[in-house]
């Protein structure tokens, strides 16, 4: 599903996605979560797929992608197979679920990023739990949609750092409802990826962003 510059990253993906899964892609901002999600739709709309691209963060740059397409040598007619929605508060982001249902040609359904919106609108503690109860409906009705639609469904999330802890967002209801995980790092001038999985052995692999896309690290 990647690309031959990310051989490692393509079997993990080869193995370890199917119909009816949640794969969460997780990490601090600036370690190509985005990035690892174009390449992916790209992949798909290169065979014909149709992917929807959920953005609830309005940082996706459908230029980005077109730099990627052409940088590819690639025709830029495939984008057409590529549906972008875009949701600014929690309502949408739930009601949205409910019209996909009755979309039939999803081949991928990605949402990008899944926690930021209820993380801003429920943030003040007393909201806490109504925060939590409303997530996990949303994850288990997410979940529900991949199983009856019987798509892949990918996920990002933002990693924060709270005195030094490290922790994903509303990871206990993610972790619930996700059947593998990918924690994405920075290093100096390398990414790495870090691939939790029931499908496979701990694995890791590592990689750069460059004008192509993701390119593997030698």
């Amino acid at each position: 599903m990647i690309t031959p510059e990310l051989k490692k990253l393509d079997n993990i993906f080869r193995n370890g996605i199917s119909n009816g899964t949640i794969t969460d892609i997780f990490g601090f901002r600036g370690t190509g979560k985005t990035h690892i999600l174009l390449q992916i739709s790209l992949n798909l709309l290169k065979n014909g797929k149709d992917v929807l691209f959920v953005d609830t963060t309005n940082e996706f740059r459908p230029e980005r992608l077109v730099e990627i397409v052409r940088n590819n040598n690639l025709d830029e007619s495939l984008l057409n197979k590529l549906q972008i929605a875009r949701v600014t508060n929690t309502k949408d982001q739930i009601e949205l679920l409910k019209k996909i249902k009755k979309i039939d040609d999803i081949s991928l359904l990605i949402i990008d990023n899944i926690a930021d919106l209820f993380s801003f609108e429920y943030s003040k503690i007393e909201q806490f739990n109504l925060q939590q109860k409303r997530f996990m409906k949303y994850m288990h009705d997410l979940a529900e949609l991949a199983i009856d639609r019987k798509i892949p469904i990918i996920i990002t999330n933002q990693l924060m750092n709270a005195n030094s802890i490290e922790y994903e967002k509303m990871n206990h209801s993610i972790s619930n409802y996700t059947h593998q995980k990918i924690k994405l790092e920075k290093h100096n001038d390398y990414f790495k990826g870090i691939v939790l999985s029931p499908y496979s052995e701990k694995t890791q692999f590592f990689y750069k962003i460059e004008k192509t896309g993701l390119v593997e690290r030698s």
